[in-house]
């Protein structure tokens, strides 16, 4: 089978389209043709070797959306032809993937291969972070950054949904607009308008309850001036500097909790329950996927290039075909 592969680490350049051995399946598994993948910008930290992978060559991404080849022996809840999507799907970028069958969840028939690959990493992140971590409530004011990103976005979406009233951030105008559709209450352009001052006025200077910080380095200081006494702060990343200093005077003066994210090690039982949840939510039309540009699988290169120089707002997608 092709997939795309790198042999070393290195710019987007070592990306190329090698033929690979077919993956066998497990007895638990199921190997799903993938029709659709999605490149995260955790995919470019492992192939410039900021996260070391497992050997080379080393087939990239984690997100899929795909119809099942094959199901194993043990398995009873998928059936060959189904239209599914997963993420935790190493090795996605290749025309068939072998992953457990109790981590594949079923593609609504109104949503293209596109937005099934689009849904994956971004809907599973925020979700954990919002109520696995965050432990959002229907009362709860919510703050998340980067609200026309792709974790921003489905933040929002998912938080509406659970009645809480959320307040996103923006660079510019037109993403404001985006975050915006997507549901928020209101957005705050970061670049015109002073972001601590902002949330004090829409809070009535209580601070919000929950932080979702995509870059927590560059925010920390502010996100404990902004949140408010007991509050929880989710740190979804920080990829300029991933080991800031803890400013733990201000934390501990705001009774305020500092909480991890990680779709890589979160429990499996959260994982199936998120993407249940999610799959209902595509179902019956109160998510909506957040493409910002397709690519064809010959062109990873590009499509990492632009995830890096964040070209696009929303998902970055290969279409395998």
């Amino acid at each position: 089978m092709k997939a795309v592969v790198y042999e070393t680490y290195g710019e987007p350049n070592v990306l190329t389209v090698s033929e690979v051995p077919k993956p066998s399946i497990k007895s638990n598994e199921v190997l799903v043709q993938v029709r659709a993948s999605g490149v995260n910008p955790v995919d470019t930290y492992f192939r410039k070797g900021i996260r070391p992978v497992d050997s080379f060559p080393y087939i990239p991404h984690f997100d899929i959306a795909g119809e099942v080849a094959e199901v194993g022996s043990a398995v009873n809840n998928v059936q060959i032809g189904d239209r599914v999507w997963a993420t935790n799907a190493k090795g996605a970028s290749a025309e068939y993937v072998a992953i457990s069958a109790d981590l594949v969840f079923p593609l609504p028939v109104d949503n293209t291969f596109e937005e099934g690959a689009a849904i994956a990493m971004p809907f599973m992140t925020a979700y954990l972070s919002l109520f696995n971590r965050g432990h959002l409530q229907s009362n709860d004011s919510v703050l998340i950054f980067g609200g026309a990103g792709a974790v921003g976005h489905a933040a929002i979406q998912l938080a509406k949904n659970a009645g809480a009233h959320v307040i996103a951030t923006a660079s510019t105008e037109a993403k404001a607009t985006i975050a915006k559709a997507a549901g928020a209450d209101d957005v705050i352009v970061y670049q015109t308008e002073d972001l601590v001052t902002r949330v004090k006025e829409l809070t009535n200077d209580s601070g919000v309850s929950l932080i979702l910080d995509m870059s927590l380095s560059e925010n920390m200081k502010k996100d404990l001036e902004m949140i408010k006494v007991g509050g929880r702060i989710i740190t979804v990343g920080s990829p300029v500097n991933n080991t800031p200093p803890l400013l733990w005077r201000q934390l501990n003066m705001k009774h305020a909790s500092l909480t991890g994210v990680f779709l890589f090690t979160a429990p499996r039982n959260e994982l199936i329950d998120a993407g249940n949840t999610i799959t209902k939510g595509f179902s019956t039309k109160s998510l909506q996927a957040h493409i910002g540009k397709v690519f064809s699988f010959k062109e990873a290169a590009n499509a990492h290039e632009a995830v890096e120089k964040k070209e696009y707002d929303g998902r970055v997608i290969l279409i395998h075909s």
